[in-house]
């Protein structure tokens, strides 16, 4: 049996869209998904190992509160480097990004159609006030209970993919 790929491993990467999440999107959207990106955006997805496993952070989005990761638009940077800004600003955290995307997803944002690109990022730093602290609020859940708390099935299936590549010693330290 051989093991999966570590999370620093580009190997395998694929888009959440290539396998059949455009399913999920209502009808009248679907036709919209298939036109030219005119967004694109950046995500990390924060976690930690801890004597009790793997711990993932979340944060609540700034109007719905809902439980997402860190994700901004690429305003002329690079996509690793949007991704270490968006959860430096929005989570506080800082740590080791993955060189590659661990997967992409396709939304709408304001009627247009976005790519966002997710990075894994192994949370070394984490500050006590951020320059978002009034606006969210942070949280790390266990891994095995992360999904849970996310609404959008994209961000299920990103999670998903953090799981399948990290190391099996990581996953039971």
């Amino acid at each position: 049996m051989t093991e999966p790929p570590h999370l620093f491993d580009p190997s395998g990467t694929q888009s959440a869209y290539n396998q059949g999440m455009d399913l999920r999107i209502p009808t009248s959207d679907r036709r919209k998904l298939t036109d030219p990106f005119a967004l694109y955006q950046s995500s990390a997805l924060p976690y930690k190992t801890t004597e009790n496993g793997i711990m993932i952070c979340l944060i609540t989005s700034r109007k719905k509160q809902r439980w997402v990761f860190p994700k901004a638009s690429l305003e002329g940077l690079d996509p690793r480097d949007t991704a270490r800004r968006a959860v430096r600003e929005k989570a506080g955290l800082s740590g080791q990004l993955s060189p590659s995307p661990i997967g992409r997803y396709r939304r709408l944002k304001d009627e247009q159609i976005c790519e966002v690109s997710v990075y894994g990022l192994e949370v070394d730093q984490q500050a006590g006030e951020w320059s978002e602290t009034l606006f969210r609020y942070r949280k790390w859940v266990e891994v095995s209970k992360a999904a849970d708390f996310l609404v959008k099935h994209e961000l299920q299936d990103m999670l998903g993919r953090v799981l399948r590549a990290l190391s099996p010693r990581q996953l039971t330290a």
